[in-house]
C-alpha cells in the first residue's frame, strides 16, 4: 500500500511539473474567452525534513500562502535570490505567509556555514532525493508560490531581480494579516 501511495505521489508531482512547463509557454497557456480557466495545479503534499529536526508536510500549512524556494550552497543565482527571500520572510512575518527554504546539497554540513556567511535566518528543510530531483528538473533556484490550498500561484526557475516586486504583489493579494493572540 505504501509503495502504491508513493507511486501516486510521484505521478501527481510529475503532472504538476508538466503543468508548470506548459504554463511557461504563453501561446499554450492562453485559452479562448468562452472557456472558463481551469484552476491552477495543486502542489504535491511533500514531507520535508527540518534542519533542526522533525518533519513537516505541506498539508500542515493549509490556509497559509507558502513560498517554497529550492536552493543549494554551490548555486550562484541562489546566492543572489536568497537575500530577497529573506527580505520577504522578514517583511511578511505578520501574515499567513510561510517560507520553506529547501536545500538540495548532497553535503548538508555546508548549509549552516553558508547561512551564517550570508546572514540568512530562514527555516531550512530538506526534501527526499526523488522529490528534490523533480523540483529542480528545470534548474535552480526554483521557487513555487502556493495558495493556502497548495494551488500553484507562481513558479520561477533561475534568478531575476524583478521577481521581488512580483512576489510581493502576489503575497499581498493572497495573504492576510494574522489575528492578534489574546
Amino acid at each position: 500500500m505504501r509503495v502504491l501511495r508513493r507511486a501516486l505521489h510521484l505521478r501527481a508531482f510529475h503532472l504538476s511539473v508538466a503543468a508548470l512547463a506548459l504554463a511557461a509557454v504563453p501561446a499554450l497557456a492562453q485559452q479562448p474567452a468562452q472557456q472558463p480557466a481551469s484552476p491552477p495545479p495543486t502542489f504535491p503534499d511533500l514531507e520535508l525534513a527540518g534542519a533542526e529536526g522533525g518533519a513537516l508536510r505541506l498539508s500542515q500549512l493549509k490556509g497559509n500562502v507558502v513560498l517554497l524556494n529550492v536552493w543549494a550552497t554551490w548555486c550562484g543565482p541562489c546566492r543572489m535570490e536568497l537575500p530577497i527571500v529573506q527580505k520577504l520572510y522578514d517583511k511578511y512575518s505578520d501574515r499567513n505567509f510561510v517560507i520553506l527554504a529547501v536545500n538540495v546539497d548532497a553535503d548538508r554540513q555546508r548549509v549552516d556555514p553558508f547561512l551564517k556567511r550570508y546572514n540568512i535566518s530562514l527555516p531550512v528543510y530538506f526534501a527526499a532525493p526523488e522529490d528534490a530531483g523533480q523540483m529542480t528538473a528545470l534548474g535552480i533556484p526554483t521557487t513555487f508560490l502556493l495558495s493556502g490550498e497548495r494551488r500553484i500561484l507562481d513558479s520561477q526557475v533561475g534568478y531575476a531581480p524583478e521577481v521581488e516586486e512580483h512576489w510581493k504583489q502576489l503575497i499581498e493579494r493572497n495573504s492576510r494579516p494574522r489575528k492578534p493572540v489574546r
